[in-house]
């Protein structure tokens, strides 16, 4: 089974104009990307792949070459700080059309790392409860109230200004324009806030969903990720 993580492109230590994309974490081991793996890199319309080589590789230089003439390259899975880790950086990321900044959503299982870039940069995969401290970085921290609004495939979440002091002003608004009213806990020092299982039925989510999460402040959209639109 597939799973979905946010990765961000940053840059490079020596060179802050170039792009690197950095995969690091157990998650990688787990898929087969252990440290002194072998693995190739391709650029992809819109994309990327990592995938690992096959220990029995009939000639290294055949594989090399194939890699070449496709604009990638061949490279090793190491340890970092404890962890499995694989990157690489400059004009390898560059012809696959990605930049500083960008947000790529990665889609990996056995033995491959499938990434899209997104068209919004401040992204994140989430499920239900949402939780994290880059809420209350945008405004969504402990007792923020806010509202819900459920569209098939879409969840916006509105933040309301002084909303503790405004309950019953709020509570008239929801009903009036079929908003769900919701507030904002805290949990392991963390703000989180759990969206009801009537509005994950109506948007056409089921409970476990990955949905990405865009933001801005006070505003934070829910969706499923488009694997279609995103080239999947």
């Amino acid at each position: 089974m597939s799973e979905l993580r946010i990765i961000n492109i940053i840059t490079m230590a020596k060179n802050k104009s170039r792009p690197r994309l950095d995969l690091k974490g157990q998650w990688l081991g787990n898929i087969g990307f252990t440290h002194g793996t072998l693995a190739r890199f391709l650029p992809e319309p819109g994309g990327v792949l990592f995938s690992l080589c096959d220990e029995n590789i009939h000639k290294y230089s055949e594989l090399w070459r194939d890699t070449d003439a496709q604009g990638g390259t061949l490279l090793q899975a190491a340890t970092r700080n404890g962890g499995p880790f694989l990157g690489t950086s400059g004009i390898f990321v560059e012809r696959a059309g990605m930049e500083v900044g960008d947000a790529i959503i990665v889609r990996h299982e056995q033995g491959f790392v499938h990434g899209r870039k997104l068209p919004h940069p401040s992204a994140k995969i989430v499920v239900n409860p949402v939780a994290g401290t880059w809420l209350a970085g945008v405004g969504f921290d402990k007792s923020a109230v806010f509202t819900l609004a459920t569209a098939p495939g879409l969840l916006t979440c509105t933040l309301q200004e002084n909303g503790l002091e405004r309950t019953a002003e709020l509570v008239k608004y929801a009903r009036a324009n079929k908003l769900t009213l919701l507030q904002v806990s805290q949990s392991n020092h963390k703000p989180h806030f759990g969206i009801p299982p009537l509005c994950i039925d109506r948007a056409g989510f089921t409970s476990g969903d990955q949905l990405i999460a865009t933001y801005r402040h006070g505003f934070i959209q829910l969706q499923k990720p488009d694997f279609v639109g995103l080239g999947f």
